[in-house]
């Protein structure tokens, strides 16, 4: 029994929804004590763009890459499958197009496109760029891959607010009833298996879904606009699929009604029935609403596949040209659209399609372009727009201390994608997004923050689901010896120093069985006194000092890199981050 188009397209959209909630569990899953079947890495090993761009910035062969190279043969064989199929992004961007299809039809009658637009060139534009910076080691791709966007977005705002709200809402019907005991047993059941032990806070998280939002809201100016335009993780994939055998043909077509060419997504159909394979996502609703069923994708073979490659190949590499001339040097030329020709052979009148108009109306409109130009802003300044944070009202993060397990600073720059796992798994809300104040390089990468939380003695999970390997995973010994940092007392302020009374709650709250924090006797102002003090070489400077330090506003002891406290590694073979 052979599958319909109709059939195609309603798999297409189950396989899109499967996919959004498959990642939507494994963030909402990579929580203490990770507990999910799947490795919080699997999107990340599938995402070429990032894996390639992170390999080259940092010179190593991460584990993703094998993945990686999988999916580009994939995209070879079968085009950009991933983006039509798989990607999350790209199925919220489709969800949402449909969603505003009623509004839109309430201001005009039909959508039309355009013909296929040089704008779409300013993903490889991006991609090229990203490109050069890692081969200069900078790794720039968490700023604009897809996949990252997405896991961040999720982890840093969309699982904070739908746990608080659950964990809200049962307060307030805890306190109404009476606290009764069966439902406060559900609820710490809950808690267990869904919610979390807290509902996690994060820095610049307001920054992080503005961008995300920008994205959406792209996409009602043109319909999948981040996809067409901008994805760089799309042009990666688009490389290889642009010579697919698997291709579309509408050799039978004689009408040349235009309806495919205003149904695509990607813009990816010109005026005379071609199209650019490249920038076909496979979403197969050309075939669904072609009027007489004469589109088909099938895999070319033999001569008729030589043929017809060689035909696309020749009619994409002079409109290629064209368009980077153009699109470089102003007024150097048009495209010359009397190239075009009908897949019959039948040549098309340049700008007129049976009754569609090309080239007399912008690509984008005034109020279009407007917005385009807003939201391009919005997301490639959202990083910088965090700077102030880190001056003010964030002592914690001062020290630049990074996880257990991280390579050094630069190598752990370069390695890190900032995808927000780590900060995600983290039981105690200690890992933050960085702000660019200082480094901008360094913008969001995982830091310390020692007045949020502390580094649980007993976790060793941020090693675990870091997917290009930026912070080492280490065995929960190796963790409980590396030294993240160095407690450090300032004694002018510590109250058994400055003012003759006991106080050793850093001293109880210190987790190393050997204690890395102890206690002797003094005399300050006539009175004994018992006085804390750090054994350097114990301290791994899990910070929970520091977070439990009863003085304020200023700490009396804080957790300085090892370098700044003078202090050495401790264990051997294990390497601090500096």
């Amino acid at each position: 029994m052979a599958v319909t188009a109709k059939q195609m397209v309603l798999a297409r959209r189950a396989c899109q929804t499967l996919s959004v909630l498959l990642l939507c569990y494994i963030i909402w899953s990579t929580r203490y004590p990770l507990s999910g079947f799947i490795n919080p890495a699997f999107y990340f090993y599938m995402d070429p763009f990032a894996m390639i761009i992170t390999s080259i910035a940092e010179r190593v062969l991460l584990t993703g890459l094998v993945s990686a190279a999988a999916m580009l043969v994939l995209s070879y064989a079968i085009g950009r499958a991933f983006c039509g199929w798989i990607c999350p992004l790209g199925a919220l961007l489709d969800l949402l197009s449909w969603a505003a299809s009623p509004v839109r039809r309430l201001f005009r009658k039909k959508h039309r496109e355009p013909e296929p637009s040089r704008l779409r060139l300013g993903k490889y534009a991006i991609l090229l760029a990203i490109f050069l910076f890692a081969l200069a080691g900078v790794q720039t791709a968490w700023v604009l891959d897809p996949i990252t966007i997405f896991v961040r977005t999720f982890s840093f705002n969309i699982h904070p607010f739908i746990n608080g709200a659950i964990d809200s809402g049962f307060n307030r019907v805890l306190g109404a009833t009476g606290y009764p005991e069966w439902l406060e047993a559900f609820y710490d059941r809950l808690r267990e298996l869904f919610l979390g032990i807290a509902t996690p806070e994060f820095s610049h998280a307001g920054v992080i879904f503005g961008i995300f939002a920008a994205i959406l809201v792209l996409s009602l100016v043109r319909r999948r606009f981040w996809c067409r335009y901008l994805c760089p993780l799309g042009a990666t994939l688009a490389l290889p699929a642009g010579s697919s055998p698997f291709r579309r043909s509408a050799e039978r077509c004689t009408a040349n009604c235009g309806i495919c060419k205003n149904t695509c997504r990607m813009n990816a159909i010109r005026g005379d029935n071609s199209y650019i394979p490249g920038e076909c996502v496979l979403c197969l609703d050309c075939l669904v609403d072609c009027p007489g069923e004469k589109a088909t994708f099938s895999f070319r073979k033999g001569r008729d596949r030589a043929v017809s490659r060689g035909q696309e190949n020749e009619k994409r590499g002079q409109s290629m040209a064209e368009e980077i001339v153009i699109a470089i040097v102003p007024g150097s030329g048009q495209a010359s659209s009397d190239s075009y020709r009908h897949c019959s052979g039948a040549r098309v009148k340049p700008g007129n399609v049976q009754g569609i108009i090309s080239g007399k109306k912008p690509v984008l409109t005034r109020s279009q372009f407007l917005a385009t130009a807003i939201g391009s802003i919005v997301i490639a300044s959202g990083p910088l727009s965090a700077a102030p944070a880190q001056k003010k009202g964030r002592p914690g993060t001062a020290a630049g201390l990074r996880p257990p397990g991280a390579l050094p600073e630069e190598d752990f720059i370069s390695r890190c994608i900032r995808c927000g796992n780590c900060m995600k798994v983290c039981p105690t809300n200690l890992l933050q997004p960085s702000s660019i104040a200082g480094r901008p390089g360094a913008a969001w990468s995982p830091v310390l923050d020692t007045r949020r939380g502390y580094c649980e003695y007993g976790c060793n999970l941020c090693g675990q689901v870091c997917p290009t390997d930026a912070i080492r995973e280490l065995t929960l010994g190796q963790k409980q010896k590396f030294q993240i940092g160095i407690a450090v007392f300032d004694k002018k302020i510590c109250l058994p120093y400055a003012k003759g009374e006991n106080c050793i709650v850093c001293e109880e709250h210190c987790p190393v069985p050997e204690k890395a924090i102890r206690v002797k006797e003094a005399v300050v102002k006539g009175k004994r006194v018992m006085q804390p003090y750090v054994v350097r070489d114990l301290c791994i400077g899990c910070a929970i000092c520091e977070l439990k330090c009863p003085v304020e506003p200023d700490k009396a002891i804080v957790v300085k890199k090892a370098r700044d406290a003078g202090g050495s590694p401790a264990g051997p073979g294990i390497k601090p981050a500096s």
